[in-house]
């Protein structure tokens, strides 16, 4: 019975977790993050529990583009959300940004809201930094549908 448990457990960690891929291109003095793999706004179910969420950046531009920062704010149906840290659904942000490459970064959003209050949009955003001060690297800000818990 134990290991039958245990199955269960690593499946259920399996089917929330979510390995979304980024590139950093480079068009003029502006860099574009754009998605290459996974949904980085998928809609939650409704009692599935917390989801990690695992970016993976690879970088074209010769410029060293770097995971700075990650903005969110819960109950937030539009991109950009404001500045900081605004929401009680993501926790455990990472950011790896040291070589070898590809750079990493992760959060879990604990999908926690109450079912009171219904389906809650969770917007995020990650922030990024280069080498050149004169280039901008625009951020990246899908937006999440959480189901809650019972």
């Amino acid at each position: 019975m134990g290991n039958q448990t245990l199955e269960m457990n690593q499946k259920a960690t399996t089917t929330n977790e979510h390995d979304i891929g980024l590139s950093a291109d480079r068009s003029g003095d502006i860099v574009i993050i754009s998605l290459i793999s996974g949904d980085p706004s998928p809609s939650l179910g409704h009692g599935s529990g917390a989801h990690r969420f695992r970016f993976t950046l690879q970088d074209s531009t010769g410029l060293n583009v770097q995971f700075a920062s990650l903005d969110t704010q819960d109950n937030w149906s539009s991109c950009p959300p404001p500045g900081g840290d605004n929401s009680g659904q993501i926790s455990g942000v990472q950011m790896h940004n040291n070589p070898p490459l590809p750079r990493n970064a992760a959060f879990t959003d604990n999908n926690s809201n109450p079912s009171s209050s219904g389906p809650m949009d969770v917007c995020y955003q990650w922030n990024f930094t280069c080498d050149d001060q004169n280039v901008t690297v625009r951020p990246y800000d899908p937006i999440i549908r959480n189901g809650g818990t019972p």
